[in-house]
């Protein structure tokens, strides 16, 4: 693939997908997103988006991951945000609860 013209992962995929199904807003935009570039923290990550459609009634917002993130090695779990501009998903955020640490491999994840 070229560079910046990516897919979401599985990790990102079934965050993006939990929040969609909380949300019919999201649901057409999930297919048209491509990864412009991914950072990891070690307490979490950002994967920011370049989105080929808009839905105008998103506008500015922040959408909550509603549910726990199961994460091999991370004993607090992780939630998530999926920050919007514009009508376009912007940003997604990924972050841990506590001190805990993780350093990107999501393997074994499930969201509750």
């Amino acid at each position: 693939m070229r560079p910046g013209q990516v897919n979401t992962n599985e990790f990102e995929a079934a965050i993006l997908e939990r929040m969609a199904s909380n949300d019919a807003l999201l649901k057409p935009l999930i297919g048209s997103l491509h990864v412009l570039s991914r950072t990891y923290t070690g307490v979490g990550s950002f994967t920011n988006f370049a989105c080929s459609e808009t839905v105008v009634e998103l506008g500015d917002r922040a959408f909550d991951l509603s549910s726990l993130i199961k994460m091999p090695g991370v004993p607090n779990g992780m939630g998530a945000v999926l920050f919007c501009k514009s009508g376009k998903p912007e940003c997604l955020e990924t972050f841990t609860y506590g001190d805990d640490h993780w350093e990107g491999v999501h393997e074994g994840f499930s969201i509750e």
